[in-house]
Parts: C-alpha cells; sequence; structure tokens
C-alpha cells in the first residue's frame, strides 16, 4: 500500500531550516540595548619627572642681627651716666661701661611699673648678676678691670625706663693722716660718688661745705647699705662704721644745679 506525502508549503520549510539556524548561534539573552559588563581597567599613575629650570637668583634670609650695645660714656670729671628708652615686652638693651678691679659701681633701673631688671657680665664673659634673680638695683666691688656689659631686660610690659650707673672714685688718705678735702663740681648736674676703705668700729666724719640747699650727702656701706639718707638734705654726718668695707660719699647737687664745693671725709 502506498503512503501519499502531500507535499508542504515552500514558505513553511523555508521557516524551519531558519529556526534551526537561529539556534544554533547560543544568542545571550537578555535587552540587546543593555550594554555587557566590561572588564575594569586600573588606571596607571604616571611617575612625575621634573623638567630641570634654569637656576634663580633667590634671596638668602637674613641673619637676625644681635642688637650692638651702647656705650655709657661718662663726662669728664663726673662719676655718672644716665641713659634712658622705651622697650617692648621680652625685649633687652645692653650697654657697655669701663672700669677698673675694685671700683665700687651702682647700677639703678627705674621703670613705669617696676618690673624691668638688671644683668651684668664682667669683662671675660661670667656672670655678675643674672637678670633671673629679678634685681632693679646692684652695688657691687668690681672684680675685673676691664668693659663690663650691662642688660635692661623688660617683663611683660612696654615701657620707659632710666639706667643709672655710677663708678665711684676710690680716695685714699695720706700716709700717716685720717681725712682729706676733695674739690670738684657737680658737672651737668650729676652726682659725685667717691669711695673710702675704711675698718669696722672706726667713725667717718663727713662735711660739705656749701648750703644744703645747693647739695647735700649721700652714705653707705657697698655691703652693708645706707648710713645717711639723702632725703634728709644735710650738708655734715658723723657716725660709727659697721664693718670693714668700701663707704660711698656722694655729693648731690638739688635740682640738677652745678655746685663747686669742697668736700673734707676722715675715718678715725
Amino acid at each position: 500500500m502506498r503512503h501519499k506525502f502531500q507535499k508542504k508549503p515552500f514558505a513553511f520549510v523555508l521557516s524551519v531550516l531558519l529556526a534551526a539556524a537561529l539556534a544554533g548561534c547560543n544568542l545571550p539573552a537578555g535587552n540587546p540595548s543593555t550594554p555587557t559588563d566590561q572588564p575594569s581597567v586600573t588606571p596607571q599613575i604616571p611617575q612625575y619627572t621634573p623638567t630641570p629650570q634654569p637656576p634663580t637668583n633667590t634671596p638668602e634670609p637674613s641673619a637676625t642681627l644681635t642688637p650692638i650695645a651702647s656705650a655709657i660714656i661718662f663726662t669728664p670729671g663726673t662719676t655718672a651716666g644716665v641713659v634712658s628708652g622705651t622697650l617692648q615686652a621680652g625685649e633687652v638693651k645692653s650697654y657697655t661701661l669701663a672700669a677698673s678691679k675694685n671700683q665700687p659701681m651702682i647700677l639703678i633701673l627705674d621703670s613705669t611699673y617696676g618690673d624691668y631688671y638688671l644683668g651684668v657680665t664682667n669683662p671675660d664673659g661670667s656672670t655678675l648678676l643674672d637678670p633671673a634673680n629679678h634685681w632693679n638695683r646692684l652695688q657691687w666691688v668690681l672684680p675685673q678691670t676691664g668693659t663690663y656689659t650691662i642688660q635692661v631686660v623688660a617683663s611683660t610690659h612696654s615701657e620707659d625706663f632710666t639706667l643709672t650707673a655710677k663708678v665711684a672714685q676710690l680716695v685714699t688718705f695720706g700716709s700717716g693722716l685720717s681725712s682729706i678735702t676733695l674739690n670738684g663740681s657737680t658737672i651737668n648736674g650729676f652726682v659725685v660718688s667717691y669711695a673710702f676703705y675704711c675698718t669696722a668700729g672706726q667713725t667717718m666724719d663727713a662735711a660739705l661745705n656749701v648750703p644744703s640747699t645747693t647739695a647735700y650727702l649721700d652714705i653707705f656701706g657697698i655691703a652693708s647699705g645706707l648710713l645717711l639718707d639723702p632725703s634728709a638734705k644735710v650738708n655734715n654726718w658723723s657716725g660709727a662704721l659697721p664693718s670693714t668695707q668700701y663707704y660711698i660719699v656722694e655729693v648731690i647737687p638739688n635740682n640738677g644745679l652745678v655746685v663747686n664745693y669742697a668736700l673734707t671725709v676722715g675715718c678715725r
């Protein structure tokens, strides 16, 4: 018995062949408009090699200069000098002063608030007075001959100051004598200071031959302190000496007058 095959339309056969071909392509599923993931790329940072530049004349930073100390110079015939100024907080001003070994030196520092301090360096660079001691007055027998450096040290204020420096003139009695008469003048109205070395228990006599309205006396031991207060404004004094040391006798002109005087001092 014969089987009869029914012919398929050509369009149908073509569609079957096309479907089979597409099935063999294994196309990915999903929306073709969505991009597929790409492998990440690690960015490489290029090494920077500086391009050589021509040298430029860059100025060097200026060095911090140490302020030069100012010299305190006494007018001939005087034993004192006065300097003044204004310092900022923490600032230091230096002065130099030449003197001889065994001369008594008196420094008096006045400032607006009274909180500026002194420092003193010996000619060999060692410390005579450390400003950390917070002294604004010093009276001392100098240990060396040479130039001393005096510092004015400001504290926490900006203020005015006045520094008075006195180096007493050493006086010795003549052989076999216990007294001497000194003639002088308060040049420029400055105090004149004399130093006498006397021993404990001696009596000192001091007489100034001018009225106390023009000049008067100040007497103190360089170590022991005040014997005659200048506020008394007297021109004669006599008293027992408490210890062996240098004693300072000063002629103080009233109101800065220039006074010619004769001063007689004795230790007996």
